[in-house]
């Protein structure tokens, strides 16, 4: 007996009785209030969707990914679905944007971890799943890309790898809620021609060349996605910020305690910048447009690193904002499988082998000083 929901993006999710269970937990509850994107609804109003509907999407798109293992491996599967369902239980409030606020050895996948041991959420593996102490730590361990033999190393490509559940999922609902087409590529092609093949003893996920188009539609829209949108000027500086706010009223307990960190999501700090006036010049700049704007951007770091020195000669820090940010268009060597030789995608595309990494270099400026900082750049 399955259990459907409803998704824009894939039509009926069907979740089993167990699945079900995890769903209605707190801790995956908690996920309805975090924003995928933190504040780029501010940019992009369409952008409310929340990690709860990522991780269905990622649960729908893992199981899709797993039909690739065969029949006699169920429980990888079993567990494959799992690593999909609870991959992102340990974000803090809007996501990736205050990462930066845990603790410098600590980031969400280190939550994450916690709320699958700490809560409810290790008795249902237990219990309705039937996983023992150590299929729950491998479970883990696929789930957040840490994998300790080459068995858990395949099985997390699935789910992190260049192009897994995750990656599927965001940059297609990212697109989607954005009301951008970059995201958009031809993900039933893409899952459709990839292979699981064997080379130099370990097994891995390809692409067939077959669906090299795909693979490219995939890369470009990825591409564009960090530019348009991730990158987004608007986004980058609203993003610095949400920072400052936050440290400005947060503990690091909070971030570290576990029964206060699932307590907390977006509502919390949007209510707390909405309501103590002494919190009013963040409020202004988060929510009443009154953000800082760009007044320099270049993609060269030694002239980013001259207009820096150049205004904070003459203007003083609180009043300027610089940000960089840098993003290859893929983070390891994608596998094309062309006949049967195992070929690097950028020396079978040469679109693929074009593409250069993102790198670009900004300076945002208080709306007081904005035409003087802009004068003596263009000076």
């Amino acid at each position: 007996m399955f259990k459907e929901v409803s998704d824009p993006l894939y039509g009926f999710i069907k979740l089993t009785p167990p699945e079900v269970k995890l769903i209605d937990t707190f801790p995956f509850q908690r996920l309805r209030h975090i924003k995928q994107l933190g504040l780029t609804y501010l940019v992009f109003p369409s952008a409310h969707h929340s990690r709860f509907e990522h991780a269905l999407g990622v649960f729908f798109v893992s199981d899709l990914l797993a039909s690739l293992l065969p029949e006699e491996e169920k429980e990888d599967r079993k567990l494959l679905r799992l690593a999909g369902l609870l991959h992102d239980l340990g974000h803090p409030p809007f996501s990736h944007t205050t990462e930066v606020l845990f603790p410098e050895d600590k980031d969400h996948e280190d939550m994450t971890r916690r709320i699958i041991l700490e809560t409810e959420i290790y008795d249902l593996l237990k219990k309705d799943f039937g996983l023992s102490h150590e299929s729950v730590e491998s479970l883990i361990r696929v789930t957040l890309g840490e994998p300790k033999d080459d068995r858990e190393r395949f099985l997390t490509s699935f789910i992190t790898g260049q192009f897994g559940s995750d990656r599927i999922d965001y940059l297609r609902r990212d697109a989607y809620f954005c009301g951008v087409s970059y995201g958009l590529f031809d993900y039933q092609r893409l899952i459709s021609t990839l292979r699981v093949i064997e080379d130099g003893g370990k097994r891995l996920l390809a692409v067939d060349s077959s669906g090299l188009r795909a693979l490219e539609n995939f890369l470009i829209g990825r591409y564009f996605m960090y530019l348009q949108v991730y990158f987004h000027r608007v986004v980058r500086i609203l993003n610095i910020h949400l920072i400052e706010f936050i440290r400005e009223v947060l503990v690091e307990r909070e971030f570290t305690d576990l029964e206060t960190f699932l307590s907390m999501n977006d509502c919390t700090f949007i209510s707390l910048l909405s309501s103590d006036k002494r919190l009013e010049k963040h409020a202004r700049r988060l929510l009443g447009r009154e953000h800082f704007k760009e007044v320099f951007r270049t993609q060269d770091k030694e002239v980013f690193s001259e207009a820096k020195r150049l205004v904070l000669e003459k203007f003083p820090e609180d009043l300027v904002r610089f940000d960089s940010v840098f993003k290859k268009p893929y983070d390891e060597e994608i596998a094309v499988l062309e006949g049967d030789k195992i070929l690097p995608a950028e020396e079978v595309s040469p679109l693929i082998g074009s593409l250069r990494p993102i790198e670009v270099y900004r300076i945002y400026a208080e709306g007081s000083i904005r035409e003087e900082v802009c004068s003596l750049l263009k000076g």
